[in-house]
């Protein structure tokens, strides 16, 4: 029973870290949820937009480029007045790519940081104004689930790698984090959806914030680093901690417009 716990929780400064920032974030979220205000959620989710954004820049090489900051921020504006915001983030894609045709810019990599994270955090303010505080709740215990689930299961029966990109992340974990998610976030589905609508969508989600966090850990990968940033102790980056969350927002917000 002690290997048991041990394994579960190790005691070391970089777990302490970890639970003691995760259990913070939470009281934050909760805050945020309980009050259930359009201006505090959208100020909250901005903050860490513009957080992630900066890591984006950074994991992408761009941090010099002053007007795609510039960009980032008036199209956070637009989304607490324009009732699809994606549309904008679609426009500036089109503008950018305008700009370097003009410019001979072919190699230019600026689109990246708008399709990623900034289009995905639009989804996720998105799906809060369309379908209320509930579907966020909704998203975030799968999502959490899955990514708590899979560490833990890793640690206890973890053995085969689940991809070269992240090779400390395992299959086993993953599974387990994916079926402990999918159930218990089909549970909180079913406040908006139907079973089986719930089940589906949940099940599309949970899948989802497994590749968004192989996609993160492929860009750090890609220029060398363990983490996106050091904002959060024992997280690292605020990309590190909401990557999973940022696919799953894409997914859900397109299944909750469709089914």
């Amino acid at each position: 029973m002690q290997n048991l716990f041990t394994k579960l929780l190790p005691n070391n400064n970089s777990n302490t870290s970890r639970y003691s920032t995760g259990l913070v974030l939470i009281c934050i979220v909760a805050f945020i949820v309980i009050l259930n205000i359009k201006f505090l959620a959208w100020l909250a989710v901005g903050f860490c937009f513009g957080i992630a954004f900066y890591e984006a820049m950074k994991l992408y090489g761009l941090e010099d480029r002053t007007n795609l900051y510039i960009i980032a921020t008036i199209l956070w504006i637009i989304a607490y007045f324009h009732s699809n915001p994606i549309t904008a983030a679609l426009a500036a894609i089109v503008i950018i790519a305008s700009y370097n045709a003009f410019k001979q810019y072919p190699k230019s990599k600026d689109y990246l940081v708008i399709i990623y994270p900034t289009i995905p955090f639009l989804c996720f303010f998105n799906i809060y104004i369309d379908f209320g505080v509930k579907a966020i709740i909704w998203l975030i215990i799968t999502v959490v689930l899955a990514d708590v689930g899979a560490y833990f299961g890793g640690r206890l029966f973890g053995k085969s790698p689940l991809s070269p990109v992240s090779p400390k992340k395992t299959l086993e974990g993953a599974l387990i984090g994916f079926v402990i998610a999918t159930l218990a976030g089909c549970a909180a589905g079913m406040m908006i959806k139907g079973f089986v609508a719930a089940l589906f969508i949940t099940f599309c989600i949970a899948a989802a914030s497994i590749f968004g966090d192989l996609y993160e850990s492929m860009l750090k990968r890609n220029i060398n680093v363990k983490d996106s940033g050091n904002i959060l102790p024992g997280h690292g980056g605020m990309l590190d901690r909401v990557d999973g969350l940022l696919f799953s927002s894409v997914v859900m917000l397109f299944l909750l417009d469709w089914i």
